[in-house]
């Protein structure tokens, strides 16, 4: 298995990848689903691959095939002291290849890029459902502090 920092060759592959984790996240609440009416993916990542403020890493198999990414951003406001802060955005593996140590290389690879950009806080979400996801980054140490609500109208 290789992990490396994904590159724009990578653009089909990081979008075949993404939706699949799109039909994810939509079995477990069809409100993910929305994302797919407003959005061209691979219009999406290619911008997104070419921001200094994004990181997107890969894992290949032994063919070179894309079989997950992920994908980190650093944010700060202007003209203040506000912290630069990480967010973990995106995290997903094939069944496949899950269990097999992809998130944590994801994982440590976008921590260390992460220090390397002076970030101090680190943030992310998970679907509250997804009690595997939930567990995974409560091993690495992340802890909940922020509840986010949602309603249909």
């Amino acid at each position: 298995m290789n992990i490396r920092k994904a590159s724009i060759n990578d653009l089909d592959g990081i979008v075949d990848i993404s939706n699949k984790m799109m039909d994810f996240h939509c079995s477990f609440d069809p409100y993910y689903c929305i994302y797919r009416e407003y959005e061209d993916s691979k219009e999406f990542y290619k911008e997104e691959l070419q921001k200094e403020d994004r990181l997107f890493v890969v894992a290949e198999d032994e063919n070179n095939r894309i079989v997950g990414f992920a994908s980190a951003a650093i944010t700060s406001i202007p003209n203040t002291s506000a912290p630069v802060i990480g967010t973990l955005i995106s995290n997903f593996v094939l069944d496949d290849y899950r269990k097999k140590g992809i998130g944590t290389a994801f994982f440590n690879k976008r921590m260390e890029w992460l220090k390397e950009h002076n970030v101090k806080h680190v943030e992310m979400s998970v679907d509250a459902n997804n009690k595997y996801a939930l567990n995974l980054w409560k091993k690495f140490g992340f802890k909940e502090y922020y509840y986010r609500l949602k309603k249909d109208l």
